[in-house]
C-alpha cells in the first residue's frame, strides 16, 4: 500500500513572521523576491495533506477490511483498487462498522465482499487540481456522503485520501495564503500610494515654482515691453528731428542755389565792367591829354572788375562744395532716417512679441496654478487612501 502524510501541520510561527516582515519591506527590496514569495504561497499541494489508508482489492472480505481498520484507528476508511493501482471503490470505517453491528451483521456480512458494502462512484480528484476546485467539490456533495473521504491519484493512480478535516485545513490554509496577499497587496499598494503622493507633493512644489517663474517673467516681459515702448518713442522723436534737419538742409541747398545765382551775377558783372573799364581806356588815350585822370579810374576800375571776378569765382566754388557736403548730409540724414523707421519696425514687433510672450506666461501661470490646486486635492486623496490603507494593515494584524 502506499506510504502517505497525516494532515500537514499549521505554519510556523518563525514562517510567518518572515512572511510578514517581507510584506512591510521597502519594494526596492522586495522586488527580486515578489515572485519566488508570491510561487511559495501559491504552491499549496495535495500531497502534504493527503492521508495514509489501506488497500484492498475486489475480493476482500467486510471482515477482513474490518480487521485493517482495526489494526490503526487512524484509519478513516480503506480504497479498493485494481492490480494498476486505480481506485474503484470507497469504504468508510463508520459505513463498514454500522453494518458489521447489526444483530445478524456478522453471519450476513461477514464474508461478503467488500466491494458489495463500497461505494462505486467516489469522488476522486487529481493531485494537481486546484486547492478551490476540490473544496468546492467536497461541499458540493450530498448530505449523504458529505463526510466522506476524497480519493486523491496521480496519473489516475491512488495516492492517497483526504478527510472532511483535510478538506477544512486546506480552505483555512487558502484563507490564510488569501489573507497573506491581501496584507502584501495592500502594503504595496500603500507604498505606492506614498510613492504617488510624494511625487504629487513634487508636482505640486514644481507648479508653484513654476507659477512663481512665470510672475517673474510677465514682470520682466512688461518691462521689455516697456522699454521697447521707450525706445519706440525716443525713436520717432529722432526721426522726427531728423525730418527737421532734412528740411532746413533742403533750405540750405536751396539758399546756396541761390546764392551761386547771385555769385555768378556779380562775376558777370565784374565782367562787364572790366570790359568797360578797358572801353574807357581805350577812349581816354583817343582824348590825349584830356583823357589821362579818366585812364586813371578805368585802370582802378579794371582792377576792382578782375578782384570782384575771382572773389566771385571763390564764392561760386565756396557754394558748390558746401552744397555738395550739404547734399552729402541730407542722404545720410536720409539713409540714417530709413534705418530708424525699419528698427521702430523691429521695436514694434518686439513689443508685440512681449505682449504675446506675457500673455503666454500668464496662460502658462493658470494652468500651474490650476495643477498646483489638482495635486494639492489628489495628494489628499492619497493620503487619505493610505491612512485607509493602514488600517487594513493593522486590522489584519
Amino acid at each position: 500500500m502506499p506510504m502517505l502524510l497525516e494532515v500537514k501541520p499549521d505554519q510556523s510561527k518563525e514562517m510567518i513572521h518572515s512572511q510578514q516582515e517581507q510584506a512591510i519591506a521597502p519594494i526596492g527590496e522586495q522586488k527580486d523576491e515578489e515572485e519566488v514569495v508570491a510561487t511559495k504561497e501559491h504552491a499549496i499541494s495535495l500531497r502534504d495533506y493527503c492521508r495514509q489508508i489501506p488497500v484492498v482489492g475486489v475480493h476482500t472480505t467486510c471482515g477482513e477490511a474490518a480487521s485493517l481498520l482495526n489494526q490503526d484507528q487512524e484509519y478513516p476508511c480503506i480504497v479498493l483498487c485494481d492490480e494498476g493501482m486505480q481506485p474503484s471503490g470507497l469504504l468508510m470505517r463508520e459505513t463498514l462498522y454500522r453494518m458489521l453491528n447489526g444483530r445478524f451483521a456478522a453471519d450476513l456480512f461477514y464474508r461478503k465482499p467488500v466491494v458489495h458494502a463500497a461505494d462505486s462512484s467516489p469522488v476522486i480528484v487529481d493531485v494537481h487540481a486546484e486547492a478551490t476546485e476540490i473544496i468546492d467539490i467536497a461541499l458540493a456533495r450530498s448530505e449523504q456522503y458529505f463526510y466522506d473521504c476524497l480519493i486523491v491519484t496521480e496519473e489516475d493512480r491512488l495516492l492517497g485520501v483526504l478527510t472532511m478535516r483535510d478538506v477544512m485545513s486546506l480552505s483555512r490554509k487558502l484563507q490564510h495564503v488569501a489573507s497573506e496577499e491581501r496584507v502584501h497587496i495592500i502594503t504595496q499598494s500603500r507604498q505606492e500610494i506614498t510613492r504617488i503622493n510624494d511625487s504629487v507633493t513634487k508636482l505640486v512644489q514644481a507648479a508653484q515654482k513654476t507659477g512663481e517663474e512665470a510672475s517673474q517673467i510677465m514682470q520682466l516681459s512688461e518691462r521689455g515691453a516697456s522699454s521697447l515702448s521707450q525706445v519706440d518713442a525716443s525713436y520717432n522723436r529722432v526721426y522726427q528731428h531728423m525730418e527737421g534737419q532734412q528740411k532746413h538742409a533742403d533750405d540750405m541747398l536751396s539758399s546756396i542755389d541761390t546764392g551761386s545765382g547771385m555769385a555768378r551775377s556779380i562775376r558777370s558783372l565784374a565782367d562787364q565792367s572790366g570790359l568797360l573799364a578797358m572801353n574807357a581806356s581805350i577812349e581816354a588815350a583817343h582824348a590825349g591829354e584830356y583823357g589821362r585822370g579818366f585812364q586813371v579810374v578805368a585802370g582802378e576800375i579794371r582792377i576792382l572788375a578782375k578782384q570782384t571776378r575771382e572773389v566771385a569765382g571763390n564764392m561760386s566754388s565756396l557754394l558748390d562744395d558746401i552744397g555738395e557736403l550739404t547734399r552729402q548730409t541730407v542722404e545720410l540724414v536720409r539713409a540714417s532716417a530709413a534705418e530708424i523707421d525699419s528698427s521702430s519696425v523691429h521695436v514694434n514687433e518686439g513689443g508685440a512679441a512681449f505682449k504675446q510672450l506675457k500673455t503666454a506666461v500668464a496662460g502658462m501661470s493658470h494652468i500651474a496654478e490650476d495643477i498646483a490646486l489638482e495635486g494639492k486635492t489628489a495628494g489628499e486623496m492619497a493620503e487619505h487612501i493610505r491612512e485607509r490603507l493602514e488600517e487594513m494593515v493593522q486590522a489584519d494584524d
